[in-house]
């Protein structure tokens, strides 16, 4: 699925794909953030044999975006804390960088690294 701005222009499109790449590079910009974890694959994905899942998933509400991700946490950092630091910079980085309303970016702590 692509989101569709119109414009008397024509149409911008923004791929969902390019919407995850901005979201996995703001979250990389978070040093308490050991990792990004792909998101489940949907049973669609399961049957079609799709080779790899995304680590963000995109989903759309009439002009509104919401995003899901899952990540490792750090052992020195406090897990909340980061979870609030990712939905910020990811809701800011792909506001500025599309134009689109993000509703909300939904952070699932999956793991903690003991290295």
């Amino acid at each position: 699925m692509e989101k569709t701005e119109k414009d008397v222009k024509g149409r911008l499109m923004i791929s969902e794909d390019v919407i995850s790449t901005i979201a996995v590079n703001a979250v990389k910009d978070i040093d308490a953030v050991q990792d990004i974890k792909p998101q489940p694959k949907s049973v669609i994905d399961i049957i079609t044999q799709k080779p790899e899942s995304r680590r963000v998933k995109v989903g759309y509400v009439d002009d509104v975006v919401e995003l899901s991700i899952s990540i490792t946490v750090k052992n020195t950092a406090k897990a909340t804390a980061v979870a609030e630091q990712v939905q910020e910079k990811v809701k800011s980085a792909v506001q500025s960088m599309t134009g689109l309303t993000v509703a909300r970016v939904n952070v699932t702590v999956a793991d903690i690294a003991f290295d």
